[in-house]
C-alpha cells in the first residue's frame, strides 16, 4: 500500500499532501475505530444524507469528487466532509483506488452519492471496504444502464410493460438502419446519462438528427463522452416514481411519487424539447398499489440487486405502467428529504442499517391526517417563491427553502476541469429554491404545487 507521503497525480499536476493533511490521514487512521465512510460523488441537490448518517456512527467522512466539482461546490457553501479528495476521474475504479489506498484509512462503507459513478463505487465496494456489509457472498454487483436494465427486465420478466426502444453506438456504421424502428414522436437519451442530461423529444427525422448530433457534442458530469444511445417510443400517461430499498433481494418500498413534469426547451438545445421533473408528491409506501410492489421487485429479480437504496422512473396510462429507468442510489433533486418526511424515516439511515447490519428495514404505518401527503416543487424564479408564498398566506402548510446564488465558477476554471462543470451548468444551476407543500389528501398537495408551476409558467 503506498504511503501517504505518495506524490498522487492530478492530470498533468502532482499533489503532494500538505502538513494539514498529513495530520488529518493520521487523525483519521487512530481517532477512530470504526473507521471511514467513503461518498464516491458529491449530490447535487444541496441535501447531504449520508453525510448526517456517518456522522450519527462516529464514521470519518470522505468525499470524493472531480478538482472543478470540489471548487464549485464549496463556492456553493455546501457543508463539508472531514476530508475532500480531488480526483480527476472518479468514475475510474483504478483512480479512485489509487487515492484512496494512498490515504491508508480503513473504509467501513463506500456508497455512490451522484449516479454518475454508481457503478465504480460498485466496483471498488468489495475490494476497499473492511466493514461489516455482509463480505459481498454474492460478488461485486453489476449496475446495469439504461439499456442493460431493457434487456434484462424484457428476458427475466416480459410481462412488465416498456416503451419500444432500439439503441446503438453513436455514429456506428450500423446505426442508420435503426433509425426508423420507432416511429414518432419519440424519445432520445443517453444509455448511461444521469438526472436527466441530454434527454429530447422529438417529433420529426431532422429534430432526431439534431438530438442525436448535440449528444454527441455533449460532455457528461465528469467530461466523459456519451457512447451508446436509446430511441424510444413516446408515451403519453402521468409520470411516476418508487423509491426503495432492497435487503436480501426483497423490495421494501417506501414512497411512490407522482412527478409534476413540464416541457420545456432543452438546456444547451433550446431549439429542442427536454422534459425537466418540476415537483414530486410521495405516498407513503404502505399506500402502493400491488401493481407497483411487483414491478419494484421485477427489477430487483432481473437486474440481481440484493442490497441497498433504489429508485424506478415508470409512466401509467390506460395501458399499465411502462418501465423507464432504475436508479441504484438515492434519488436525487431533493427527493431524500422527501422520503423522510412521507414516511418519518430516514432513508439513508435505512441503507446505513442494512449494510452494516445494525437491523432489518422496517417501515413505520401510514397515518392519515395533516401532513400525510407531501410534495415539493424546484422553483427557477423568484416569482415561483413568492406564488409559495402566497399559499402560505392562504393558509396551506408551505416551506420555503432558498437556495445560495450559483457562483460564475465555470467560466473562470481553467480548460478542461471546464468541461467536468459543463453538465452541471446545464442541468443543476440557476434554481432559486425549493417549495415543500403538506395536505391531507394528495389532491390537495398536488392543486397546490401545480399552481406554483402555472406560475412560473405564466398559464
Amino acid at each position: 500500500m503506498p504511503s501517504g507521503r505518495a506524490r498522487l497525480r492530478l492530470g498533468r499536476r502532482c499533489w503532494q499532501p500538505s502538513r494539514g493533511d498529513e495530520a488529518l490521514r493520521m487523525a483519521l487512521m487512530t481517532t477512530t475505530s470504526s473507521g471511514a465512510f467513503v461518498q464516491l460523488g458529491a449530490t447535487r441537490d444541496g441535501l447531504e444524507p449520508y453525510l448526517d448518517a456517518a456522522r450519527r456512527r462516529g464514521l470519518q467522512t470522505i468525499l470524493v469528487e472531480t478538482p472543478a466539482y470540489l471548487s464549485w461546490r464549496q463556492q456553493l457553501g455546501r457543508r463539508p466532509f472531514d476530508l475532500e479528495l480531488p480526483v480527476e476521474h472518479p468514475s475510474q475504479p483504478a483512480e479512485v483506488q489509487h487515492f484512496l489506498e494512498s490515504l491508508g484509512v480503513p473504509v467501513t462503507l463506500l456508497l455512490a452519492g451522484f449516479e454518475r459513478y454508481v457503478e465504480c463505487a460498485f466496483a471498488l465496494a468489495p475490494v476497499m471496504e473492511h466493514g461489516p456489509r455482509q463480505r459481498w457472498p454474492h460478488g461485486a454487483f453489476n449496475p446495469l444502464d439504461k439499456w442493460g436494465q431493457r434487456e434484462a427486465l424484457a428476458h427475466a420478466c416480459p410481462r412488465v410493460l416498456q416503451p419500444r426502444h432500439v439503441s446503438f453506438e453513436l455514429g456506428s456504421p450500423g446505426a442508420s438502419a435503426m433509425l426508423t424502428r420507432v416511429g414518432f414522436p419519440l424519445v432520445v437519451k443517453p444509455s448511461n446519462g444521469s438526472g436527466g442530461l441530454g434527454v429530447f423529444l422529438v417529433e420529426d427525422a431532422r429534430q432526431r438528427d439534431q438530438a442525436l448530433a448535440a449528444l454527441g457534442e455533449l460532455s457528461n458530469y465528469d467530461g466523459g463522452r456519451f457512447e451508446r444511445v436509446l430511441l424510444e417510443e413516446f408515451i403519453e400517461g402521468r409520470e411516476h416514481s418508487i423509491q426503495g430499498l432492497a435487503h436480501e433481494g426483497r423490495a421494501l418500498l417506501l414512497t411512490t411519487c407522482e412527478k409534476l413534469v413540464t416541457r420545456e426547451p432543452a438546456p444547451g438545445t433550446p431549439e429542442l424539447r427536454g422534459f425537466r421533473e418540476a415537483g414530486h408528491i410521495a405516498t407513503h409506501g404502505d399506500r402502493a398499489e400491488p401493481a407497483l410492489r411487483a414491478l419494484a421487485q421485477a427489477c430487483l429479480d432481473a437486474t440481481g440487486y440484493r442490497e441497498g437504496p433504489f429508485h424506478v422512473d415508470l409512466l401509467r396510462n390506460q395501458g399499465g405502467a411502462f418501465f423507464v429507468e432504475m436508479g441504484f442510489r438515492l434519488s436525487g433533486g431533493g427527493l431524500s428529504g422527501l422520503v423522510d418526511r412521507a414516511t418519518g424515516m430516514k432513508w439513508a439511515e435505512l441503507v446505513f442499517e442494512t449494510h452494516l447490519g445494525e437491523r432489518v428495514p422496517t417501515l413505520p404505518p401510514f397515518r392519515e391526517g395533516p401532513g400525510a401527503y407531501v410534495g415539493q416543487v424546484t422553483c427557477a424564479s423568484e416569482d415561483e417563491l413568492r406564488a409559495g408564498e402566497t399559499l402560505r398566506a392562504k393558509g396551506v402548510t408551505v416551506e420555503v427553502q432558498r437556495f445560495a446564488a450559483t457562483p460564475p465558477g465555470v467560466e473562470t476554471v481553467a480548460s478542461p476541469r471546464r468541461e467536468a462543470l459543463a453538465a452541471d451548468k446545464l442541468r443543476d444551476s440557476g434554481f432559486a429554491g425549493r417549495l415543500v407543500v403538506s395536505g391531507t389528501t394528495l389532491e390537495e398537495v398536488r392543486h397546490s404545487l401545480q399552481s406554483c408551476i402555472s406560475a412560473r409558467l405564466g398559464v
